[in-house]
């Protein structure tokens, strides 16, 4: 790699540590920077390569996006876990695809295919399948983490993380991203604060699993039907979540943007407060100016901004490969009507 695993470790610390001055957290910031932009090329050729097998074995998926990951996800991600010992050159999701399936059965045989193939210079490290073993939080998908071979030393041993789920998975997973960024609080994050989204949402994550014939959550293993309805009936009432998620909207400052059907990047820029997205795309070729000013937006963001840099198959299914970033829900609140309408003969 273009940096070692120990030189990150100690950079990665000056990103959010007490006591850093504005140089050394600068400094972090740019070699952070460069670091993860040289993810770019292999993620792109990991997905090249994934997708011609996918067809070539006839699995279908609904879509499929790739991303590096954002310097404040980055630093959240870091500060959250620093008690478990977790380090920047241990961090293996920089870069990551994900590609989203219509079923379960759709996914499964994504499963097998990938249980006898991996791309090549790509080489299988690690599976986490939160299916099988939902997280703490209500998430679900399987994870895989691939290390890359190279004889070019920048690109050696950098590792991308896969993550294949169902439509439904989905949906659930882009809600909890829209009430993080509401709430302002950090419900992806694996602590336990008892807030109201976090509870939320492990209990829809736990009726989605049911519906999709999956493990639920310990915690909800023995629940009846009812006794779901009128946990979910509590929540509704008594904190009004769905009318906040339902409340929002957002303006598109360039609906053309999103029309297009070419392959490439998109630097895509909200304004959480304004509630304004705006996107810029960039063509494959261009990969470098979109790294630009993807990295120069991310530096001058306020408080109320969020920037990404995605590539996606076609800008039409930007919407449903990041809702959260439209402040969507639409998806997720559709899941729920045949539950919430089962319902109804619990309400007093």
């Amino acid at each position: 790699m273009k940096y070692s695993r120990s030189q990150l470790n100690r950079i990665g610390t000056y990103l959010y540590a007490d006591g850093v001055d504005a140089f050394q957290r600068a400094e972090a910031v740019k070699v952070v920077g460069d670091w993860r932009m040289t993810h770019l090329p292999v993620l792109r050729e990991f997905v090249e390569s994934l997708t011609g097998y996918l067809a070539e074995q006839n699995v279908k998926y609904a879509f499929y996006s790739q991303r590096v990951k954002r310097m404040t996800s980055i630093i959240e991600k870091l500060r959250n876990n620093e008690a478990t010992g977790m380090r920047l050159g241990g961090l293996q999701d920089i870069g990551g695809a994900r590609f989203v399936f219509e079923t379960l059965e759709d996914m499964h045989a994504c499963e097998a295919a990938l249980a006898t193939f991996s791309p090549v210079h790509f080489e299988l490290e690690k599976v986490n399948n939160y299916i099988v073993a939902p997280k703490d939080s209500g998430y679900r998908s399987i994870h895989y983490v691939y290390k890359y071979h190279s004889e070019n030393a920048d690109y050696d041993g950098l590792r991308v993380e896969l993550q294949i789920r169902t439509r439904l998975e989905h949906s659930w997973a882009m809600a909890v991203e829209t009430a993080s960024l509401i709430s302002r609080t950090s419900l992806k994050a694996n602590i336990d604060d008892n807030s109201i989204w976090r509870e939320f949402f492990r209990l829809v994550s736990a009726i989605f699993a049911q519906k999709e014939a999956c493990a639920v959550n310990a915690r909800y293993a023995d629940y009846t039907h009812e006794q779901y309805c009128r946990e979910y009936i509590e929540f509704l009432d008594k904190h009004k979540l769905l009318d906040q998620l339902q409340a929002l909207r957002v303006t598109v400052n360039d609906e053309k943007t999103f029309a297009q059907s070419n392959t490439g990047y998109c630097v895509l820029l909200i304004n959480f407060r304004n509630q304004i997205v705006t996107g810029r795309p960039y063509t494959l070729e261009q990969e470098d100016e979109a790294s630009v000013m993807f990295t120069q937006t991310e530096q001058s963001l306020s408080g109320d901004e969020a920037v990404i840099l995605v590539s996606i198959e076609k800008m039409q299914e930007l919407r449903e490969a990041y809702p959260s970033y439209f402040l969507d829900t639409k998806e997720f609140l559709l899941a729920l009507e045949a539950f919430n309408a089962s319902c109804t003969v619990y309400r007093n």
